[in-house]
């Protein structure tokens, strides 16, 4: 069967009906072509008769009327550039050309709805003529010189009758006759023009419409002469302020009450909402924000007032329904994209921000996409102009609005944060000082609205720090935000450690009113956290602790406050001999040479010993005299003492590890990292000896003094937001490799959770089974999971007990449901020392990275592979387990690329590599066996590296561990075969 071959057009007519047939494709420059095209033909300069014309000229103006495809525009760009060129001002045979007249009477008979039709075909028709009318308006013959006024009449007239009878097409009129006032405007044409489109617009009822004001404001900027009429606008000025109700009643298309005349037609109202916002609302706020830019002044009501009263009263009221506040937040997101800064802030009214809030907080609200537009809105903009971002906090934080949750806790977002994280310093600093001032001063005495208000303003506060960029080269030297840092410890050095009487609060500075005492515990764990930020993200950071610690002891002098430490209780003493020492250190630790790093770092601790004791940590005192201890020991010129300084400064590190908090974890490992090439043996076999505790309760009572288990958990610890570190558990497993996530999952029966998870629960099932069975011997009843079996033969034969009876069963009942008590405590107890022993030893083995990053030349740091290994072995975490053997590899690497470790004797190693093969060959996981291999041929290529001639012990202690693993085979056979494929790699010079 042949294919069926397109029909070749065989005359002029088949031309025409293929460029009217493009005319409606959907593709612009397909539509653009034909138009030309069919010009062409029709030009003056073709020759074309005059039927063909009218011909062409009616066949244009039906397919007005067709909804197919994109006919409406094509035809109607088509039929513009036909009339210009046919009708223009330089055509020559106007003459045999139709007048107004008949072209406007052609328009309306060929676009007139007769017969029976349906709906659709109704419609059709009367955007045919709508599309036409605009055509001879765009084409501008009705305004060429001599032109009579008559057709422009009668053109109105044929817009206005539509708008008045298809409400649904009212805009689109109104829009066009909106352009037909900006041509005039720009043309020199006669003003009568746009006097009779005003006159009609009037005369119809249109004026007090959404369509109406846009007319009527588009009028009255460009030509203030023209004659408006009386009585509809005050002062003839929509803008007017007494006019702002009316207008707002008006732009969101309500009925306004309004009595009218005899002479003035009722127009209908709108039937269907579309969520298109009406250009009148663009027309009316852009007049308005313009005004604010040129700075003249009139008597037009002011931006911030209309946005109120037409934006927040109407269509975000809390009787608003949910397609105005659509309209709202579309005309938001328009406005905050180009609207100049100083109306920003205005945007961000009451009830706005609340249906915001509402609409975010929940994925199911009905406005949820369009909230999320909008603040997607406002980060466009901030990105591009970080200034805006002023506006947007200023809005969005708790400064306009008290609450008592911040913004993204109440919609769930990070919005607030990302804002500040894209403002620039000054927008910044203004947000900074401004919650600041709320924090001291409240403007409400309520105290519980106080507490609330103030925990947001904190929250805020420690957001706003977070936020900021981790560049510290470039945040450290913006003296913006040293001031902005310097206002936020001082105000909450001051909420937090001073009271003050209510009689005081006067003073600008003080708190307005009193800090209660349960706000002061939530700040002080704040500006631990505020201090935790910094000190990841701002360079030197002792000095901001140091400079906190000085503000405490400024204020102490200050008379109108009262630090909550008694300076005359048993800690008194202890704190004034600390103050001094802390003013004496500088001066006597810098006369020691190359101090400078344990000065730093020296008096890091101090201070933070120091905060610590103002926040009530009874281990803090304690620690004070531990770290005079080590001061009196360091600045001592012996050797010996020297290192014992060391020593006891390496065992306060460890205690602030200990802690449950991120400052102390942070400021710890900056300290560290100030003094780890001062390390010796004992302090890494401090280190080493936590990796060695076993991780249960016997472990922690081992490690940690228990005596006080509230002072364990420190101040710190009273607030769930707070300084407080989450405690890693098992699921976090980011950190291993790739290497050893596919050996995990290949073998996930090895995992060592699994057997303990099940003995976990088979221990459960027998304590629970236990204390059933103890129970039902009380009651002398069947235990609850024994086989019922014939339970209704036994009924009787329970006897009735008397009251002693029944008073030793009481007691009985009781000792067992204390014993199970006891038991369920216990077992809590083993889950948090395990807890608190992972958590430990992860905070360790942090320490040991920083150490082999900076000292991996250093030998004594090859002590630190054989615990590695053990750990990694014993443990129970797999999160301990995968920074073990980590570090083992990552020790391994940096050996490779920036120096290995330098060897003095070669006998060490050796002993060190058979220690690692015994290692080896014990029973372990997968990431155990991958670490031991890691390590064993880190130390051959060491040892390769001192003298070749080792590779004969290196094959020695193989063979011996071949050997043994052939009689017990318990390692990996990994183990070996990789050493294979390294030594046949290698290459070593002919003998």
């Amino acid at each position: 069967m042949s294919k069926k071959r397109r029909r070749e057009p065989s005359s002029v007519d088949g031309l025409l009906a293929e460029i009217y047939d493009d005319l409606a494709n959907e593709k612009e420059d397909i539509r653009i072509k034909a138009a030309h095209a069919l010009l062409t033909r029709l030009s003056s300069d073709s020759h074309a008769p005059h039927e063909q014309f009218v011909e062409a000229l009616q066949r244009l103006i039906r397919g007005l009327c067709s909804s197919r495809k994109a006919a409406r525009i094509g035809f109607s760009i088509a039929l513009t550039e036909l009339l210009s060129q046919r009708w223009g001002q330089h055509q020559e045979d106007r003459a045999e050309n139709p007048n107004f007249t008949e072209l406007i009477d052609t328009l309306i008979k060929l676009t007139e709805a007769s017969g029976r039709i349906s709906g659709q075909e109704g419609r059709d028709h009367q955007f045919g003529r709508l599309f036409g009318a605009e055509a001879f308006i765009k084409s501008g013959i009705l305004f060429e010189p001599g032109a009579s006024a008559d057709a422009w009449l009668r053109v109105l007239d044929v817009i206005y009758e539509i708008a008045k009878q298809k409400p649904w097409l009212r805009e689109e009129c109104g829009w066009i006759l909106f352009g037909a006032c900006q041509t005039l405007k720009k043309g020199d044409h006669d003003q009568s023009f746009i006097q009779a489109l005003l006159d009609k617009l009037c005369h119809c009822g249109m004026a007090e419409t959404p369509e109406g004001v846009a007319i009527w404001l588009n009028i009255r900027a460009g030509l203030p002469e023209i004659q408006f009429p009386d009585g509809i606008w005050r002062h003839g000025n929509p803008l007017h302020r007494k006019e702002k109700s009316r207008l707002a009643e008006i732009l969101k298309e309500a009925s306004i009450g309004r009595q009218s005349d005899e002479t003035t037609p009722q127009i209908a109202q709108k039937g269907n909402w579309t969520s298109r916002i009406h250009f009148a609302w663009i027309v009316v706020l852009d007049e308005l924000a313009g005004n604010v830019a040129s700075g003249k002044k009139s008597k037009n009501v002011g931006f911030e007032e209309f946005w109120r009263e037409a934006i927040d009263d109407h269509l975000f009221a809390a009787s608003s329904t949910e397609e105005r506040k659509y309209w709202g937040f579309s005309i938001f997101q328009r406005m905050f994209k180009s609207a100049c800064p100083s109306l920003l802030p205005a945007l961000f009214s009451p009830n706005l921000t609340r249906s915001l809030i509402n609409q975010l907080a929940s994925k199911d609200r009905y406005l949820h996409l369009a909230a999320e537009r909008s603040i997607r809105s406002i980060s466009d903009r901030v990105e591009v102009e970080p200034s805006s971002a002023s506006a947007a906090l200023e809005g969005l934080s708790c400064i306009s609005v008290g609450r008592s949750l911040s913004f993204d806790q109440l919609t769930k977002t990070k919005t607030l944060e990302r804002m500040m994280s894209l403002a620039d310093d000054k927008s910044l600093l203004n947000l900074g000082f401004e919650l600041c001032n709320k924090l001291v001063r409240s403007d409400v005495q309520d105290d519980e609205v106080v507490t609330a208000r103030r925990k947001v303003i904190a929250d805020e506060l420690t957001m706003l720090l977070k936020s900021r960029p981790t560049s510290n080269t470039e945040v450290g030297s913006s003296a913006t935000l040293r001031a902005l840092i310097d206002r936020i410890l001082e105000v909450l050095v001051i909420c937090s450690y001073f009271s003050t009487d209510a009689s005081t609060t006067s003073r600008p500075d003080l708190p307005d009113p009193p800090v209660s005492e349960k706000t002061q515990d939530m700040l002080r764990t704040r500006l631990l956290t505020c201090l935790s930020h910094i000190v990841s993200k701002f360079p030197e950071p002792g000095s901001y602790v140091h400079q906190t610690v000085g503000i405490i002891r400024l204020k102490e002098s200050d008379s109108l406050l009262h630090s909550n430490l008694d300076p005359a209780g048993s800690i008194g003493g202890t704190m004034n001999q600390a103050w001094n020492v802390l003013a004496l250190m500088p001066e006597g630790l810098e006369k020691e040479a190359g101090n400078k790093t344990f000065l730093d770092a020296f008096m890091l601790l101090y201070s933070l010993t120091i905060l610590q004791v103002y926040n009530g940590d009874a281990d803090a005192v304690s620690m004070l005299d531990e770290l005079r201890s080590c001061y009196d020991l360091m600045t001592q010129r012996r050797q010996v003492h020297g290192e014992q300084g060391w020593e006891v400064l390496i065992e306060i590190l460890l205690s602030l590890v200990a802690k449950r908090s991120m400052l102390f974890r942070r400021l710890a490992q900056q300290v560290f990292s100030n003094i780890a090439s001062n390390m010796n043996s004992n302090g890494l076999q401090a280190m080493v000896k936590v990796l060695e505790t076993e991780e249960n309760l016997s472990g922690r009572e081992e490690m940690f003094e228990e005596e006080n288990e509230d002072a364990q958990s420190g101040s710190a610890t009273s607030d769930i937001d707070s300084d407080v570190e989450e405690v890693e558990t098992e699921d976090a497993n980011g950190t291993l490799s790739s290497s050893d996530e596919e050996e995990t999952s290949s073998t996930s029966t090895e995992s060592s959770e699994e057997p303990e998870n099940m003995e976990r629960k088979e221990a459960g099932n027998e304590e629970l089974a236990a204390f059933n069975m103890k129970l039902a011997q009380a009651l002398k009843t069947r235990p609850a999971n024994a086989n019922y079996v014939a339970a209704s033969d036994n009924e009787s034969s329970d006897e009735d007990m008397d009251d002693e009876q029944m008073e030793a069963l009481d007691e009985h009942i009781a000792t067992i449901f204390k014993e199970r008590k006891k038991a369920t405590s216990k077992k809590a107890d083993q889950k948090d020392a395990k807890e608190t022993i992972v958590n430990f030893k992860c905070r360790v083995l942090e320490l040991l990275d920083i150490y082999v990053k900076q000292q991996h030349r250093n030998p004594l740091a090859l002590d630190l592979l054989l615990p590695l290994l053990t750990v990694t072995r014993t443990t129970t975490s797999s999160l301990v387990s995968s920074k073990a053997c980590n570090l083992v590899r990552e020790f391994g690497n940096i050996c490779k690329t920036k120096g290995s470790p330098k060897i003095d004797s070669t006998s060490g190693v050796i002993q060190l590599l058979k220690e690692v093969h015994v290692e080896a060959l014990r029973e372990g996981s997968n990431a155990h066996a991958s670490a031991c291999n890691q390590a064993s041929l880190f130390l051959a290529r060491l040892l390769m590296a001192a003298d070749r001639g080792n590779m004969r012990q290196i094959v020695k202690v193989y063979l011996g561990t071949l050997e043994a693993w052939s009689m017990d085979p318990k390692g990996k056979v990994s183990f070996f075969t990789d050493w294979l494929n390294w030594r046949k790699n290698l290459r070593l010079p002919k003998s």
